[in-house]
Formats: C-alpha cells, structure tokens, sequence
C-alpha cells in the first residue's frame, strides 16, 4: 500500500506546522504496515468526485482518490475547510 501526494496535496502539507506534519507522516506509516488499521481509518466519501474515501488525523482530513497501487492524496485541510 502506497500514498502519493498530488503537486497540490504536497504544498499544502508543506505549509502545515511541523508538529502536524509528523503526526500525518507517522498515521501513514501507520496505515501502510496494518491493513486492518488501514481499512478502519479509511472512510467512504460519496459525492466529491474524484475523492472517493477520507483519512481523519487530528482535525486535519487527507482527501484520497483510489488507485490499483494504493491511494492518490488530493487535499490536505483542515476540517473546516477540506470539504469546500
């Protein structure tokens, strides 16, 4: 399982302080060594195409697209503002 970052994606990470951008970097190891984890963290989005599921750390929200490889991450925000 991989997550690749989007040009977008990866500048607004950038921007976030570095205490959430470790925590962000720790929950996708996270998720990339237990499958279970990784299947109880992920939540279906419906209607924001191309997102298509949604990863919750802290009040940041990871928006990710599926891929055969694992997942595209499309936005990070936090969670006022990730959904507009």
């Amino acid at each position: 399982m991989r997550f690749v970052f989007t040009h977008k994606a990866n500048k607004q990470f950038n921007k976030l302080d570095g205490q959430t951008q470790a925590r962000i970097k720790e929950k996708l190891q996270l998720l990339k060594q237990d499958k279970e984890l990784l299947s109880s963290n992920l939540k279906s989005v419906v209607n924001l195409l191309p997102v298509t599921h949604r990863i919750r750390v802290g009040s940041y929200r990871l928006l990710l697209s599926a891929d055969e490889r694992g997942f595209i991450v499309l936005k990070v925000a936090h969670r006022s503002q990730v959904y507009q």
